[in-house]
């Protein structure tokens, strides 16, 4: 049995879609509750046989639900965006302190724990801190591990394309904060997932740290007047210091607890996230998919000539969600007759 924390993000996904398509696992996902549900995958996992568990990692009763019987753990999961620094403590790091103690008390072997290249001993953004330790908790332990650290995840779904079309619509010229140089390299959560599926059984990556970073090297600037040319909007920009950046995305995000940028958020998104690319190549068969290019497979053009995002928002989610729970409904209740 394989525990997936995190599934119903961007890479947990697509990483419990790979194995659902190997048909050789126990897949058993964790979700939060409502919130998890809303627009996710979750109904159609459980009519592919995934067990879905709701609950919190830092409650004992439902981690020893969910491990039971489990021999690996992936944890896709990582909080940036959060009311307090002690939230983000809670979830990326009390969170896999709690993984790792009770999947030792369950015979849990392996765990693949997804961080950042951001993530140092030294840093001083909270996100990057809290991965950090999260990372010292991980190899630490007596498990199996392989600890992933990757620059900014792209694809739909994903919380860079969440905070990309927000920080664009919000602002008719595109806001640079800081010089806008600062630089990224981008990778799909495709190319995220495969390395994590492939990694699992694979002893040659066993207590081992990958980078994964794609293939270019992308300024913030670039990032965004890109984005915003695709989503049909003026590529003007105007800049502003780093730290009145940060300090009006906190407000904003105080006054806005739907946005999905604050002052952690920005002061992610105005640091350096680069690394090897050939880390990841050398070491796993994946696409390597370029941002620029999937820009191009994310987005279309209605009939007017006007920019639309193709089945990546709540609301179609939603509705495929709806059908299918209705569906599983009628199974059920022929079942009972």
């Amino acid at each position: 049995m394989i525990l997936i924390i995190g599934g119903t993000g961007a890479v947990g996904t697509r990483v419990t879609e790979l194995l659902i398509a190997q048909q050789q696992h126990q897949i058993r996902v964790l979700a939060r509750g409502k919130s998890d549900w809303e627009g996710s995958s979750l109904p159609g996992f459980r009519r592919n046989g995934v067990e879905v568990i709701v609950g919190d990692l830092n409650e004992k009763k439902n981690l020893d639900r969910a491990l039971e019987g489990c021999k690996a753990i992936i944890n896709c999961s990582g909080l940036m965006r959060s009311a307090t620094p002690g939230d983000l403590h809670a979830v990326n790091v009390e969170g896999v302190r709690n993984l790792v103690k009770y999947g030792k008390e369950h015979g849990v072997q392996r765990f693949i724990q997804v961080s950042c290249v951001g993530a140092t001993e030294h840093a001083t953004n909270h996100y990057f801190r809290t991965k950090w330790e999260a990372e010292d908790i991980v190899r630490r332990s007596s498990l199996y591990w392989t600890v992933f650290r990757t620059s900014l995840i792209f694809g739909p779904g994903s919380n860079m394309s969440r905070i990309l079309d927000y920080w664009i619509e919000r602002a008719p010229l595109v806001v640079v904060v800081g010089s806008g140089l600062n630089k990224f390299q981008p990778v799909s959560a495709d190319d995220v997932a495969a390395c994590v599926v492939q990694s699992v059984y694979a002893r040659d990556t066993v207590n081992k740290v990958y980078e994964l970073v794609g293939p270019e090297s992308i300024g913030l600037k670039e990032m965004l007047t890109m984005s915003a040319q695709m989503s049909g909007r003026s590529t003007a920009s105007i800049r502003i210091p780093s730290f009145i950046g940060i300090r009006l995305a906190a407000m904003f995000g105080k006054m806005n607890v739907a946005s999905p940028i604050d002052g952690e958020v920005m002061s992610v998104f105005t640091s350096e996230l680069v690394g090897d690319h050939e880390e990841m190549t050398n070491n796993f068969e994946v696409q390597a998919l370029p941002f620029t290019s999937s820009l191009k497979l994310t987005t279309g053009k209605t009939d007017s000539g006007k920019t639309k995002r193709i089945g990546t928002t709540r609301s179609s989610r939603r509705k495929r969600n709806e059908t299918e729970e209705q569906e599983e409904d009628s199974e059920d209740e022929s079942e009972s007759q």
